[in-house]
């Protein structure tokens, strides 16, 4: 496109302003299980986005089949709804897992707070370019939650590999599975993903997000600081 070819034409022109994300309301805090009828010990996943046509691409299905891979212990919370929603319930009960999984429709947002709260990792496993950003992960990573996401352009804005959660290929439920199974049972290294995915997002709250503005339109208007 146009604005493909400026940006690689003119790097020094281009900046970069993310969404930002309220970390005064998604921010670390006590895990509140009991609220979500989860078994004694479970290991707990958090998947986040519509669950209609336009959303297909969230890749609730692959989560779906990698949560069949995994632990009986693990559980999955799903927060979101839409008309295919009977769809992901009848494949969860196919595959096996619907006793594990749970669906909470649309929650406010201090509800979904607490699903960030009460889980161990978020999953992000979208399918296509069609994620161009990932909110949902950043308000997870801004509760301390590590997250295992798909490795596509706009989410490794959100999602640092290696430093925030782990990366791996789109649409491929086993790799999928092989990371959230590597972080439940590394216990030092999802500590330590919590706490660097705490401070990522920090650096990408709507302060953050209002300050980059601030100093581009002063910057470009040569206005004084």
């Amino acid at each position: 496109s146009s604005l493909a070819r400026f940006f690689a034409s003119h790097p020094r022109r281009v900046v970069e302003a993310p969404f930002g994300v309220d970390t005064d309301l998604f921010c670390p805090g006590p895990s509140v299980r009991a609220r979500f009828s989860l078994q004694e010990g479970a290991r707990v996943l958090a998947f986040v986005g519509g669950l209609d046509r336009a959303h297909a691409f969230k890749g609730l299905p692959d989560l779906l089949q990698a949560l069949q891979r995994l632990p009986v212990e693990t559980e999955l919370i799903i927060v979101g709804d839409g008309d295919l929603r009977q769809t992901y319930e009848e494949l969860a009960e196919m595959l096996d897992v619907r006793r594990r999984t749970h669906f909470l429709g649309r929650v406010e947002a201090e509800t979904l707070r607490d699903v960030y709260r009460s889980a161990e990792l978020f999953v992000f496993p979208s399918t296509s370019r069609a994620e161009a950003f990932g909110l949902a992960a950043l308000e997870a990573e801004a509760c301390g939650l590590p997250v295992v996401a798909s490795d596509l352009p706009g989410v490794r804005t959100v999602v640092l590999h290696g430093e925030t959660g782990l990366l791996v290929p789109p649409s491929q439920p086993h790799a999928l599975a092989d990371a959230i199974q590597r972080l439940l049972d590394d216990e030092p290294l999802r500590q330590t993903f919590s706490a660097n995915a705490a401070s990522h997002a920090k650096g990408l709250s709507w302060d953050a997000h209002t300050d980059t503005l601030l100093t581009t339109y002063r910057d470009v208007c040569a206005l004084p600081s």
